[in-house]
């Protein structure tokens, strides 16, 4: 068996495939509590939002973490837009005998997420985004750089690297996600991340979360067409308590989707972390955010 297809098996041990009203889609859940539901990011699965929401499941959250349509077993025919995608969150709730749940959204999950709570009013807790795409985007990226980081051998080569030198991945990782901070400042990030044993596991576990990449280039692929082409988002409609947290130093979503968002969702309220990167989990300010995603998500 290939290293993909062990991955992917492993992967599949972790969740299940819950069939919908809208189709099929692979959901794993971890913890007990108030329900989380998780709109991960790409290229990523719901082991991204596993990883990337840990600190909820740790507080005592039960995280719900679908694999959006085309990451991983969720197929693209699921729910290819973010008002799609919303609808099939609601259909998840529906199959796993769920009332309603707070819903994160990170990075490339925050329209869906955004469009859950406008939809759905009576099944979201509260609105929680983080360093979410909320505005037309276009990945920092060109096509030859993309084709290289997602090829198998520079995937599998990351992942090995990850493991053994986590140091080396966390500090070319600080510098992409990042923009404006000194290098001392960089350096720090960096041993934040590494000093730590529960920080440098999560790290390497969403460091992890871009393998196999053909099992989630579909998502990943669609996810870039919908954000270069976004209409706005139904900011006035949501009526759920919405935090909104967003790096200063953000160096890949800029810090207008975030004050936008802010500014247009009535009851929200909105922290900028202070050399704060696109991992915003993973910056040192974080623990303000963390604290209170987990009081709404107990509302």
């Amino acid at each position: 068996m290939s290293w993909s297809n062990r991955l992917l098996a492993a992967l599949d041990e972790r969740a299940i495939l819950v069939s919908t009203a809208r189709g099929p889609v692979q959901v794993a859940r971890e913890g007990s509590g108030p329900p989380v539901l998780v709109s991960h990011g790409g290229p990523g699965g719901y082991d991204l939002g596993l990883s990337w929401c840990r600190h909820l499941r740790d507080a005592g959250c039960e995280l719900l973490a679908p694999s959006r349509p085309g990451y991983l077993r969720t197929p693209l025919s699921s729910g290819r837009t973010p008002a799609e995608q919303a609808d099939l969150y609601a259909a998840v709730l529906d199959a796993l005998d769920v009332e309603k749940a707070s819903i994160v959204g990170f990075s490339s999950g925050g329209p869906s997420a955004v469009w859950f709570a406008a939809r759905h009013p009576d099944r979201t807790t509260a609105l929680l985004l983080e360093a979410a795409i909320l505005l037309p985007f276009s990945q920092p990226i060109n096509a030859l750089q993309r084709a290289f980081l997602e090829a198998a051998p520079a995937v599998w080569l990351t992942s090995q690297i990850v493991r053994r030198n986590p140091g080396l991945v966390a500090k070319l990782s600080v510098g992409g996600m990042s923009a404006g901070l000194s290098r001392r400042q960089r350096a720090a990030a960096v041993q934040w991340i590494t000093s730590d044993p529960f920080r440098l596991a999560r790290f390497q576990e969403i460091s992890a979360c871009i393998a196999p990449p053909r099992y989630r280039s579909t998502g990943w692929d669609n996810d870039q067409v919908n954000e270069a082409r976004m209409a706005p988002l139904p900011f006035t409609e949501v009526a759920a308590p919405t935090l909104i947290a967003h790096g200063s130093n953000e160096g890949i979503v800029p810090v207008e989707h975030a004050t936008t968002a802010a500014d247009r969702i009535a009851d929200s309220e909105l922290i900028l972390v202070e050399e704060g990167h696109h991992a915003l989990c993973l910056s040192p300010g974080y623990g303000p955010v963390a604290q209170r995603q987990l009081e709404l998500a107990h509302l």
